[in-house]
């Protein structure tokens, strides 16, 4: 059961004015989202799930250690894996052979899809079993993930988080300062990160480039512009906030005023995923709606728990493009990886309109940018693209169509039921023979799909179950939760209020008439 049905030919058409009549109507537009999100919350089987990667049989600690990452389905027998093609030759299934763009996907809708979700999609440096997130939407891009974290990351002082001011403008302060020529981690950052994930992230990161490095929620917080342009404008926001908390209730001490706007700032952060990232994923822009306290009465209310399959459909390398915009003044990947000075001569309002104007990536294969092919020390040799297709395989996960069964889906009998393109199709018949043999990491991307859609059918319905069970299973979200003495009444009208990303930005930029964010190129 697909997470949106079939419409006929003859009516799409018609769908952009049936979508546009639900988003006009509250309570249609609840009830329908209702609707979308139980059919795709109810496509598979609930949480917990019986197995986890700590071990293939099920145990009281595959049950509530969540140090380790849950998974969909038992592992795949020894005869199955021991048949698939070598990795080197699945690998280049992925390698772009020719740019593919996206017909209305922005590069910065791509930036924000990395930055949430590498906040709780953390696989471990040295053991790919485990997940060291908190499994949970917490912000921990800018919080940390401890309350060690946090603390060295706050200001203490009127609820606000550490900032330094630069052209009239909060960033995030520096993680380094200078000690006779050399870089070192400043004393109420030291313990922040792990110093060895340190030196994996900066191998070969300039003195410049490093000496710009912020102080933030996450070790890699700072690997792209995205990561870094995302982190400022929320610091920003948790301190607008927290300064309006402050004005409000002039009697709060640090503690309640910094905890009430985290609160808010982490229900922002799920609105927007729901309604503006997810929306953009759905056909035709459906506009789903963040039905707060629907988890109070559905039974996929669980626990938090990421799954290994979950982390590894969100690997859309594919988005990436090989420049941002074109010409002289395109940005390359050199341009785009740990870059903070670049944000803080262009400022962030520049650069997120460039970004909102370029088209990613077209999700499929044959469309991995050629700099996430490149071997890289800090990741062994690995490749980004190769290091995924190696963790599919040390997770052993079934085929393709195990998992079209396991989310209520017919299993494929020909592989013109995959993808019609003979460019696609005849390479996967030469490596895997039949379709019963093709893996899942490779099947989810080799997936045909209409112009309405990102990305196939078992894809979209795998990413909408675990995104709407995850994000709307917050405990901020439940209904003894979801209040005013949780939130003031400011807050929950700030909630109210926003309606997209841009909002976000705008007021918190320093020209607002300048700012121009989209996750569409429209």
């Amino acid at each position: 059961m697909s997470a949106f049905p079939k419409i006929p030919v003859f009516l799409k058409p018609f769908m952009p004015a049936v979508v546009a009549v639900i988003g006009s109507i509250p309570w249609l537009r609840t009830k329908a989202s209702i609707w979308a999100i139980n059919r795709a919350a109810y496509s598979t089987t609930l949480r917990p799930r019986a197995l986890t990667l700590l071990a293939d049989y099920t145990s009281w600690r595959s049950l509530t250690d969540r140090e380790y990452s849950a998974r969909h389905l038992p592992p795949a027998t020894p005869e199955y894996m021991a048949g698939l093609p070598s990795e080197s030759e699945v690998l280049k299934l992925f390698r772009r052979t020719e740019e593919k763009k996206d017909t209305d996907t922005s590069v910065m809708f791509m930036f924000f899809a990395q930055w949430f979700v590498d906040s709780f999609l953390a696989t471990d440096w040295d053991d790919f079993r485990k997940n060291h997130s908190n499994h949970e939407i917490d912000l921990c891009e800018i919080y940390g993930l401890t309350k060690a974290q946090t603390d060295m990351l706050r200001a203490k002082h009127g609820g606000r988080l550490k900032v330094q001011n630069i052209n009239g403008e909060e960033y995030p302060p520096y993680y380094f300062e200078s000690k006779d020529g050399t870089l070192v981690v400043k004393q109420e950052f030291d313990g922040l990160h792990d110093a060895a994930t340190m030196t994996r992230i900066l191998t070969g990161v300039s003195y410049d480039r490093k000496k710009k490095f912020y102080a933030v929620g996450l070790a890699h917080g700072n690997s792209t512009l995205g990561n870094s342009i995302m982190n400022i404008v929320w610091v920003r926001e948790h301190n607008r906030l927290a300064a309006m908390l402050e004005n409000k209730h002039p009697g709060w001490d640090d503690e309640r005023l910094f905890e009430t706007a985290r609160n808010i700032a982490i229900v922002l952060a799920i609105k927007l995923a729901v309604e503006e990232y997810i929306k953009h994923i759905a056909p035709w822009d459906f506009p789903i709606k963040m039905v707060d306290l629907i988890a109070d009465r559905e039974r996929w209310n669980r626990t938090n728990w990421c799954a290994v399959e979950f982390n590894l459909l969100y690997r859309w390398h594919m988005l990436a493009p090989e420049t941002v915009g074109a010409g002289d003044t395109a940005l390359t990947p050199a341009d785009f990886l740990t870059n903070n000075k670049l944000i803080e001569d262009e400022g962030i309002e520049s650069l997120i309109a460039w970004c909102s104007r370029a088209r990613a990536g077209k999700i499929g294969l044959f469309n991995t940018p050629t700099y996430l092919m490149i071997p890289s020390p800090a990741l062994n040799g690995f490749s980004v693209e190769s290091r995924t297709i190696r963790l599919s395989r040390e997770a052993q996960l079934k085929s393709y169509n195990d998992y079209r069964v396991a989310y209520s889906m017919k299993p494929f009998t020909k592989w013109e039921q995959l993808n019609k393109d003979p460019k696609v199709i005849e390479p996967l018949k030469e490596l895997y023979g039949d379709i019963k043999n093709l893996e899942w990491y490779v099947g989810i991307f080799a997936e045909d799909y209409p112009r309405e859609l990102m990305m196939g059918d078992l894809l979209t319905t795998m990413v909408a179950n675990d995104a709407f069970t995850q994000l709307l299973s917050n405990p901020l979200l439940a209904a003894n939760v979801y209040n005013k003495d949780t939130f003031t009444q400011e807050g929950l009208d700030e909630i109210e209020n926003t309606k997209c990303f841009a909002d976000i930005v705008k007021r918190n930029a320093k020209d607002p008439s300048r700012v121009y964010c989209n996750f569409a190129v429209r």
